[in-house]
């Protein structure tokens, strides 16, 4: 009787341990799953003409439902969008910009923008002083 109740203790054990770490993978695939939704990245092109265009711009766009990250260059009239796939689209991120009164081209994303390495292109650099022998 006794080896009865061992037995039945062990296969009590087994299942535990066996549904815990069921449990722990699939909460580990999840947290993968969850992670991937799809963070996009899109870049329009625009027509804006001064500051206030890009304020109005940055202002409006970054309270869209699933926007992460916004860049708004006005030396090259982008913007540059990071987005949740499952919560907006590129169409409604491009009606969002039209409504306010922009145009919204989509157009390729530069590997500086997908990187978001969007540098200030009104600094000029100082030129190298040359050796003069």
């Amino acid at each position: 009787m006794k080896t009865n109740y061992l037995k039945l203790a062990m296969l009590v054990f087994l299942s535990l341990i066996t549904a815990v770490s069921f449990a722990q993978e699939k909460k580990e695939s999840k947290k993968i799953t969850k992670n991937d939704k799809e963070i996009k990245t899109v870049c329009f092109k625009s027509n804006m003409t001064c500051n206030s265009c890009a304020n109005t711009i940055k202002e409006s766009i970054a309270y869209e439902k699933g926007v992460k990250d916004l860049k708004v260059n006005l030396d090259n009239n982008t913007i540059t969008i990071k987005y949740k796939a499952d919560k907006t689209s590129e169409e409604q991120l491009s009606e969002a910009i039209i409504d306010l009164g922009f145009e919204a081209k989509k157009q390729e994303i530069k590997e500086s923008e997908s990187e978001y390495n969007m540098e200030d292109t009104s600094k000029s650099k100082k030129p190298k002083k040359e050796d003069s022998e």
